[in-house]
């Protein structure tokens, strides 16, 4: 007999479960990673949104947003809280402080913004997903 796997009575264990990006919302364009973080100042919890070059309503860069929650994001309820434009990011690093373990950094000119993922895996994923971006954007200008 099949396993339940086989049989399609359980979810394939290679895909974690998290937003599904597949349906034709404009929110959703350009989406190259989304999730929840915290902040690193206060921990609070929020969505994160990573979004390649025009993506999203308005064309644009590469940027970073965030949200108060996924549902606000899916129903489109308002502007992102904060928006940070991958261009202006001069470095992302992964770092770790005594609160947070696994935290990814991005300095622009004027500030430090730091967003603190559950685990290592996280972390990693996150980070090559920011740095790649930042990169392609680099390969864009000089090329």
């Amino acid at each position: 007999m099949a396993s339940p796997a086989v049989l399609g009575l359980l979810p394939p264990l290679s895909s974690p479960p998290g937003p599904n990006l597949n349906n034709n919302n404009n929110n959703n364009q350009g989406v190259r990673k989304c999730g929840y973080l915290r902040k690193q100042k206060h921990g609070h919890k929020r969505f994160f949104v990573l979004r390649g070059p025009g993506g999203g309503e308005e064309a644009g860069g590469a940027r970073l947003e965030y949200y108060e929650s996924e549902k606000k994001w899916r129903n489109k309820s308002g502007a992102p809280k904060r928006v940070i434009a991958l261009d202006s990011c001069l470095n992302i690093n992964k770092r770790a402080d005594a609160k947070h373990k696994y935290l990814i950094a991005l300095y622009t000119k004027d500030e430090y913004f730091a967003v603190a993922a559950e685990n290592e895996q996280e972390q990693e994923g996150w980070y090559r997903a920011l740095t790649d971006l930042l990169n392609e954007g680099k390969a864009a200008c000089q090329g």
